[in-house]
C-alpha cells in the first residue's frame, strides 16, 4: 500500500495539474487531508536524503490545498531549505517560510569562498552542513566560521579534496559538543581530539571517516577507537577507510568488548593488523550488512575475524560463501537468516601485491585456518575474472580445500580455470574416495564461459556416475551466469 500511495504521489506531484486534478474519479478535493499528509509522509520517507532533505518544493507547486497543507505542518514533514551561500540563504528565504537551513555547497574555481563561510554564521537556524571539493584554505576558512555552538544541527558532512588534509582543533569546534547530530561524515579531515567530541554525540546513528590516519598526531589506536564508539548506543552505520597502506601491529586482546547494540552496516577498509585490532574489541548483535577490506593479506592464524562474526546473530551460522577472484579476493558470506544479507572479506589479488603468494594458496589458508567458521555451509561458489585466473597454478589442492566444507548440498563453478581444474580434481578420485568429498553434495553447476563447461563436464562426469548410486547422488547442471545460484534448492536437482 505504502508503495502505491508514493507512486501515486510521484505522478501527481510531476503533473502540471491544478486544483480539480483528478485520478480514477477521485478528486484531490475529495481527499482528506489526514490522508494527504499519510501520502505526504510516505513520499517524504521515500525520497528523503541522508541530509533528510527531500523534493517539497514539488508538492507545493501542484496546488493551492497541498501548498497550504505542506507549510501547515513543516515539523511533521520535515520541511528545509537546502542553500549553498549567503546570497542564496536570502534568496530563499524571500521566496519560502523560515524554514530550517541545510548548507550544501561544493568548491570549484567559480565559487565565492566568503559568500558560503558567510551562510555558516546563522548558527541557530542550520540543521545540515555539507561542504564538498574543499582545499585546506577553504576548509581553513569555513572551519574557523564553525566554533560556536550549532544548536540544532543534525548532520554534518565535511569533505577535503584529495590529497590534502585539513587538521580541525576538535576543543572549539562546533563548541565542543554535538548534541544533536544524526549523521556525520568526515574525509580529509582530521581532529587531534575527536573522542572527546563524539562522547557527546549521544544521538549519532550514521559515522563515516574517509582517507583516516593510521599514523601521526590525529592517529586513533583501534583501543582508544572501540571506546570512542562505545558511548554510541543508537549507531546504526559505521565505515571507516584509511589514506595510506600501512603496516600495523596488533595489540594484545581487550579484557572487555564495545558493544553496539544498534549497528546494523559496518564497512572497514585498512591495514589488516588495525582492523583485526579493532573487531577483536567491538560486538556487533545486529549487524546485517559488513563489509572488511584489507589493504594487505590478513592473519589467517589470527581468530578475531571468524570470533568477531561468530558474535553476530545473521552470520555466526552462514550458509553460503561467494569466492571470487578479481582485482581483490573476496570471500562473501550468506546469512542463514536472510540469504539477503551478506558479510564480505576481500584483500588484494597477487598484481597488487609484492609477496608470492598466489590466490589458491590464499583459499587454502581459509579453508585449513578457519574451519569451524565453513561447517555449515550449505552453498559454495567458486569463481573469478578470465584476466587474473589464467594466473593460477593449475592443479590446486581442491580436495583438501573441500574437507571443512561437509553441509555444501550446491557447488557453483565458474571461470575459465577454476570450473575445469575443480572439475578435473574431482573427476579423477576413485571410487571409494568420492563419497569422502563434498558428502551431501547434490547439485553441481556449471556455468560461463560456455566454451570450457563442455569440457568441465566431460572432467567431472566420472565423479557424477560415482555417485549416482550413493546415498548422495549429484546432479550436474549448466546454468546462465546471470542466475542466482543462492536460491537453488534440493528441489532444482535432476
Amino acid at each position: 500500500m505504502k508503495r502505491v500511495m508514493v507512486r501515486h504521489v510521484s505522478c501527481v506531484a510531476s503533473a502540471t495539474a491544478v486544483d480539480g486534478y483528478s485520478s480514477g474519479g477521485l478528486t484531490i478535493d475529495k481527499i482528506s487531508d489526514d490522508v494527504l499528509l499519510c501520502i505526504f509522509d510516505a513520499y517524504r520517507r521515500e525520497s528523503e536524503g541522508r541530509d533528510s532533505t527531500w523534493p517539497w518544493h514539488v508538492l507545493v507547486h501542484i496546488c493551492r490545498k497541498w501548498r497550504n497543507l505542506v507549510f501547515g505542518r513543516p515539523g511533521h514533514l520535515n520541511l528545509r531549505l537546502v542553500c549553498k551561500s549567503k546570497t542564496d540563504m536570502k534568496r530563499a528565504l524571500d521566496i519560502w517560510p523560515a524554514l530550517p537551513i541545510v548548507i550544501d555547497a561544493g568548491f570549484d574555481d567559480d565559487t565565492d569562498e566568503d559568500d558560503i563561510a558567510d551562510a555558516l554564521e546563522d548558527r541557530d537556524r542550520i540543521v545540515g552542513i555539507s561542504l564538498w571539493g574543499l582545499t585546506q584554505a577553504e576548509a581553513k576558512k569555513c572551519l574557523r566560521v564553525m566554533q560556536q555552538p550549532f544548536p540544532v544541527l543534525t548532520s554534518l558532512d565535511l569533505e577535503v579534496e584529495y590529497p590534502m588534509v585539513a587538521h580541525v582543533n576538535t576543543d572549539p569546534f562546533l563548541g565542543g559538543s554535538i548534541p544533536r547530530l544524526k549523521m556525520l561524515s568526515l574525509t580529509g579531515c582530521h581532529f587531534s581530539a575527536l573522542p572527546t567530541l563524539l562522547s557527546s554525540a549521544s544521538e549519532l546513528v550514521d559515522l563515516r571517516f574517509g582517507d583516516f590516519l593510521v599514523t601521526g598526531r590525529e592517529h586513533i589506536s583501534p583501543e582508544a577507537m572501540a571506546t570512542c564508539l562505545s558511548s554510541l548506543t543508537r549507531l546504526q552505520s559505521l565505515s571507516i577507510n584509511f589514506r595510506w597502506r600501512t603496516n600495523y601491529p596488533t595489540g594484545p586482546p581487550p579484557s572487555t568488548l564495545t558493544v553496539l547494540p544498534a549497528l546494523i552496516n559496518l564497512s572497514l577498509e585498512g591495514p589488516h593488523g588495525y582492523l583485526e585490532d579493532l573487531l577483536t574489541r567491538i560486538d556487533t548483535p545486529v549487524l546485517e550488512d559488513g563489509n572488511v577490506e584489507f589493504d594487505d593479506i590478513p592473519n589467517f592464524d589470527s581468530p578475531q575475524i571468524p570470533q568477531f562474526i561468530h558474535r553476530t546473530g545473521m552470520f555466526n551460522f552462514p550458509s553460503g560463501i561467494d569466492v571470487d577472484i578479481h582485482k581483490v579476493v573476496s570471500f562473501e558470506l550468506l546469512s542463514s537468516i536472510d540469504p539477503a544479507k551478506r558479510f564480505s572479506i576481500s584483500f588484494p589479488g597477487s598484481d597488487a601485491r609484492t609477496d608470492s603468494l598466489t590466490e589458491v594458496g590464499l583459499i587454502e589458508q581459509l579453508c585449513t585456518r578457519c574451519p569451524p567458521l565453513l561447517s555449515h555451509i550449505e552453498q559454495l561458489q567458486l569463481g573469478g575474472d578470465v584476466e587474473y585466473c589464467y594466473k593460477w597454478p593449475l592443479s590446486a589442492p581442491w580436495m583438501k580445500n573441500f574437507q571443512p566444507f561437509t553441509a555444501v548440498q550446491i557447488l557453483h563453478l565458474s571461470g575459465p580455470v577454476i570450473m575445469p581444474d575443480v572439475s578435473r580434481a574431482l573427476g579423477v578420485l576413485s571410487e571409494e574416495r568420492t563419497t569422502g568429498v563434498l558428502p551431501v553434495l547434490h547439485t553441481l553447476v556449471l556455468s560461463w564461459p560456455w566454451e570450457v563447461v563442455a569440457e568441465a563436464a566431460r572432467l567431472v562426469e566420472p565423479f557424477i556416475v560415482a555417485r549416482k548410486h550413493s546415498e548422495h547422488p549429484v546432479a550436474l547442471k549448466c546454468r546462465p551466469w546471470e542466475e542466482d545460484w543462492s536460491e537453488w534448492d534440493s528441489s532444482d536437482a535432476e
